[in-house]
């Protein structure tokens, strides 16, 4: 079943990157995409922001499943810090990625931003900007479908 089709992704990531603004409080801040589909919804809130603010976005992308730590360089006392992923499940992915960022203290806050909340967390961890929630059952599956690094749709199966 399709949950979001391109334009409703379109509009739902418009409608997050004034969110993520809105949070910021005026202050700089800094995007990390999570794995190869976090990086492309957060590649796309980047160009959002940059046009609407007329500023250059820092954006990076991290992998959950690789071992190395990244510091963030130069980060400015009141920096935000927004780490961005296609779907929130356990927050098992979301909670590998925390821990990987070696200065995080140094942020004045982290706020975490998903097109799609499914539900069911393992770990203590809360979407702070969520497009879309959708309450699933253990047996679904939520998936980013994503061709050319261009969000097409958000689907829902059975396993």
């Amino acid at each position: 079943m399709i949950l979001l089709d391109k334009n409703r992704i379109e509009r739902t990531l418009n409608r997050m990157a004034f969110q993520i603004l809105e949070e910021a409080h005026s202050q700089p801040f800094r995007l990390i995409g999570v794995n190869h589909r976090g990086f492309a919804i957060a590649q796309i809130i980047k160009r959002i922001l940059e046009k609407e603010s007329g500023s250059k976005i820092s954006l990076s992308n991290l992998h959950s499943d690789n071992g190395e730590t990244v510091t963030l360089k130069e980060i400015k006392k009141d920096e935000v810090l927004f780490i961005i992923d296609d779907v929130i499940f356990s927050g098992g992915s979301m909670f590998r990625i925390i821990q990987k960022i070696e200065n995080l203290s140094s942020f004045e806050n982290v706020i975490v931003a998903v097109l799609v909340d499914r539900g069911h967390r393992k770990y203590p961890i809360l979407a702070g900007i969520v497009g879309f929630d959708v309450p699933t059952k253990l047996n679904e599956q939520v998936t980013l479908h994503v061709e050319d690094d261009q969000p097409m749709q958000v689907l829902l199966t059975n396993k």
